[in-house]
């Protein structure tokens, strides 16, 4: 192969390196993405969960309270009864009806204590947490919005190096042209590299004495016997 025959396809080649380049960030900013969405949720929903938590204490404690002032005005009610009866078997049943409604009452007050106790501590607790989730959430945000921006930018670029790519695919000879793409398949990014020191920086093998020597004097493309690449030494 001749060397004028490989500049299009060494400038073809760093236009494919680069699409690969970018499909890979790509598909890395959508991995990230898709990680600090599922974080997002994460610390969103505990925050939730946190405040629906003390939103059902304190309709709790509204209930309770609510429940401990209508049992407060029944035992009024009946007190104000016995203070009022004559009779020996209505006053007795007023007394079980008090006693009843001061039961409920000690039993509504020590559920509301535990409720209280309970807000206390979820309330303290989400004075801890909540900061330090807000921030976390805030600063995830921002990193999601830099991964927008950077794939926005990344997929500009794509498009016109995809544009610059067919431009420059219709400078190359056909056949060249099938040669490349088909040994694009066989490695991981160059088909064509330069030999430094001696060495085929495909594959990192030294080269033959004698195809350097050949190389050197006939100013020649070959093939490097290790990995199969073709190999220059200089354009």
């Amino acid at each position: 192969m001749r060397k004028e025959d490989i500049r299009p396809i060494l400038e073809l080649q760093e236009i494919d390196n680069e699409i690969e380049r970018i499909k890979r960030r790509l598909k890395k900013i959508e991995e990230e993405s898709a990680q600090i969405e599922e974080e997002l949720r994460s610390l969103k929903g505990e925050l939730e969960e946190l405040r629906n938590e003390e939103e059902s204490l304190k309709r709790k404690r509204k209930e309770l309270r609510e429940r401990i002032e209508e049992e407060e005005e029944l035992l009024r009610r009946t007190e104000d009864k016995m203070s009022m009866v004559r009779k020996d078997i209505e006053y007795k049943t007023l007394l079980k009806e008090k006693s009843k409604h001061e039961d409920n009452i000690l039993k509504l007050s020590y559920e509301l204590d535990e409720i209280e106790e309970k807000i206390e501590g979820l309330t303290k607790k989400i004075e801890e947490r909540a900061p330090r989730i807000e921030k976390k959430i805030k600063e995830l945000e921002e990193e999601l919005r830099d991964l927008f921006d950077e794939k926005k930018l990344a997929e500009e670029k794509l498009k016109n190096l995809l544009e610059e790519r067919n431009v420059k695919e219709k400078g190359v000879d056909e056949s060249l042209l099938r040669f490349y793409e088909e040994a694009k398949k066989h490695y991981d990014s160059y088909v064509v590299v330069p030999i430094e020191e001696g060495v085929c920086t495909g594959c990192g093998m030294k080269v033959p004495d004698v195809l350097f020597s050949k190389m050197l004097r006939e100013d020649s493309i070959e093939r490097c016997p290790n990995c199969g690449r073709y190999i220059y030494y200089r354009l």
